[in-house]
């Protein structure tokens, strides 16, 4: 007997593993993906390197437009580069350095034919509170060399990974906030520099006091330089925004007005201070470059240092980068690849790291000039990288005697269009408090703090407010009789034409009906799981407690009366509140719509059937529970968890609940579980009561 005992239960193991979903998925996973796997690793593979697709593609007519727009984002890149590593503390040749690798690598791994990757304003402002911290330990240059290294392997690791969806936890008014304070941040930064002071203290109020305090120590010839470049950069703005549809080549002078005030007042530089000696009458850049820098290896010691901080500079570049790729795939009619574009951030910010790079990714204003140039292809990068080349071996020299008040007035200028509008924020307040504290937490502790905590802090407010809203989310329980908030859904028998195709055909409307007065309807409006499930089982509870008084028959005769009142008197003093009250019949049926849930978890299916154990408790154990809405997901799970469920129409098993095909059904069905008319039946305990 005992041997046939354990047969048994080695059958019953057996059975239970081969029909276990868990288990059989993995088996599925390996016994089917295991043949699969060569050619699915080449198939990744040539993802990576997306060229090999759209090459073979290429119209030979499309290479002059793409020489175009490599060139134009070139002649864009070299005033840039300087200017944003200027804002990153480093020599500013190293912002040259920065700028030949990213469009080179994109031409074989970018999914944006108009996305301009290189540095950037706000990865510049990063890069610079980091070295802030590091530059008595180890040169501004490594430090930003250790910095991109990190950016890029935790960019490629998440595309890799395919980890890109929680950058979605950083909202756009989170966004809107931080580049706001970050561009008032770099560009109060650049007026010392403008005005031709020194010693000016960091962030937006100390410059603009101390700037103010010493007013009388401006340098003349420095601020006319300085204003100089911005009354013609001005001009030229206006100039193409005016006739630039005209005519190309006036929206092209326009396009590199940075460049075109670069050559300009570097060659007033170079025939004023040429003989000057050391007295040179405005503070000039030094660049000091001979073509590209040997490559190095990073200090491990120093990448152990920069590895946590490099997390806010990989945040702003991928979400910048992300960002405008999608906004000009959209606009153009295509779509980017996430994932891969942030292996290609990854793979870009690891190699240009050896070769002096400063962190890169894309950048909003090179792009929307690439677009206009109509660029075809990302083959145009293989001219801008030649172009960044060719400066950096024959130009350099040139860019010794750049004012430094010209490249400061640059930066003002860029940075001037990444200020949101004021009417942005109010947008942000009318639509959402929630967003709008998000986005002022962004902006206000950026600006008094630092940008590394100020996007930190506001991607925290969010994810807890996401969390909470997610905790708060309660199930609609139409119990009152008097609820017009709930309608019926019911095709309409009639048949009508129409006006235009003479087609007949049915139509649903909303048919206003009641709800039985021993009917409950519990709407699930969200998916339920552990932060939000015994919430919403209370408050269902509750609900019903309010409209249907406690029965004192059946399940609960036995029972001894509870020592604590507190539940019963919060529901007493609602009632009040809430002017209910309550009905003459029995509760006889629940019905729990699943239509709005789309997953539900080990918690959920736990406070369920303690809700469905509690109503029974509270209104007797003859309450059938109806299901409508259950999704194939979900309703594996209930069955996963031995939850008896069965169809209207199919066997039903005795104690299983009934999954209705609609909500129409299952709350007009009359029919109880025994067979009886469920309204037909008075309650003969309250007879005997």
């Amino acid at each position: 007997m005992a041997k046939f005992s354990v047969g048994e239960k080695v059958t019953a193991f057996k059975t239970m593993v081969k029909t276990d979903t868990t288990t059989n998925r993995v088996k599925d996973f390996v016994v089917k993906g295991a043949p699969q796997l060569p050619s699915a690793t080449a198939h990744y593979l040539l993802d990576k390197v997306p060229i090999v697709s759209w090459l073979p593609r290429y119209h030979p007519s499309w290479l002059l437009t793409d020489a175009i727009a490599g060139l134009t984002i070139g002649v864009m890149l070299i005033p840039q580069g300087l200017a944003y590593a200027k804002i990153a503390t480093i020599p500013i040749e190293n912002g040259l350095y920065s700028s030949w690798i990213p469009p080179a690598i994109c031409v074989f791994m970018g999914t944006s034919k108009d996305l301009s990757s290189g540095p950037t304003s706000i990865l510049g402002l990063l890069t610079a509170e980091i070295i802030v911290d590091l530059k008595d330990e180890y040169s501004p240059a490594k430090i930003a060399n250790a910095v991109s290294f990190m950016v890029g392997v935790y960019s490629l690791a998440m595309g890799v990974l395919g980890l890109g969806f929680l950058l979605d936890y950083v909202s756009v008014p989170v966004l809107t906030g931080f580049i706001s304070a970050t561009a008032l941040i770099i560009g109060f930064g650049q007026v010392g520099s403008l005005v031709g002071l020194s010693n000016v203290p960091t962030g937006v109020f100390p410059v603009i006091g101390n700037v103010l305090k010493r007013l009388p120590d401006w340098d003349g010839p420095t601020c006319g330089i300085g204003v100089g470049t911005i009354l013609i950069l001005l001009a030229l703005e206006k100039v193409g925004k005016t006739w630039g549809k005209k005519h190309y080549v006036i929206k092209y002078i326009a396009s590199s007005r940075a460049v075109i005030v670069l050559v300009i007042f570097t060659l007033i530089s170079y025939l004023v201070n040429k003989n000057r000696k050391d007295d040179l009458l405005w503070g000039i850049s030094k660049v000091d470059t001979h073509g590209i820098i040997a490559p190095t290896a990073h200090d491990t010691g120093l990448i152990s240092k920069v590895a946590t901080r490099a997390v806010a500079p990989l945040v702003a570049c991928t979400l910048e980068h992300l960002a405008v790729g999608k906004a000009f795939g959209r606009k153009n009619g295509y779509t980017i690849d996430q994932s891969q574009e942030l292996n290609y951030l990854g793979v870009t910010n690891m190699v240009n790291s050896f070769f002096g790079s400063m962190p890169v990714g894309g950048a909003m204003s090179r792009t929307a000039v690439n677009s206009e140039c109509h660029v075809r292809s990302p083959l145009g990068g293989i001219v801008t990288a030649a172009f960044i080349l060719l400066t950096l071996y024959v130009f350099s020299p040139a860019l010794y005697w750049l004012p430094k008040s010209t490249l400061s007035a640059i930066i003002i200028m860029a940075v001037l269009h990444l200020f949101g509008p004021v009417s942005a924020f109010y947008r942000y307040w009318r639509i959402s408090l929630a967003d709008f504290i998000a986005s002022m937490l962004s902006f206000w502790v950026t600006i008094f703090v630092s940008a590394e905590i100020g996007i930190g802090c506001a991607a925290a407010w969010s994810v807890a407010w996401t969390m909470i809203r997610s905790a708060f989310v309660t199930p609609k329980v139409h119990a009152n009789t008097e609820d017009e908030g709930f309608a019926l859904p019911r095709r309409t028998s009639s048949v009508e034409k129409t006006e235009n195709s003479g087609r007949q055909g049915s139509r649903t409307e909303h048919s206003g009906m009641t709800i039985p007065n021993d009917t409950v309807v519990i709407h699930f409006n969200d998916s339920i799981f552990y932060p939000n499930a015994h919430r919403g089982k209370r408050s269902a509870l509750e609900a019903i407690q309010l409209v249907y008084e406690k029965v004192t028959h059946g399940v609960t005769e036995e029972r001894e009366r509870s020592w604590s009142v507190a539940a019963e008197q919060r529901v007493e003093r609602l009632r009040k509140q809430q002017r209910v009250v309550l009905k003459d019949i029995p509760l006889s049926v629940v019905v729990w719509d699943f239509s709005a849930v789309p997953f539900v978890d080990v918690t959920a299916i736990l406070a369920l059937g303690e809700l469905k154990e509690d109503i029974r408790l509270h209104s007797g154990k003859g309450v059938q529970l109806r299901i409508v809405g259950m999704s194939k997901s979900v309703r594996e799970r209930f069955l996963r968890a031995k939850w008896k469920l069965t169809n209207l129409e199919g066997w039903r098993e005795e104690g299983a609940d009934v999954v209705y095909p609609s909500m129409e059904r299952a709350v007009l069905d009359r029919e109880g579980s025994d067979g009886s008319i469920l309204e037909a039946v008075t309650i003969e305990d309250e007879k005997k009561g």
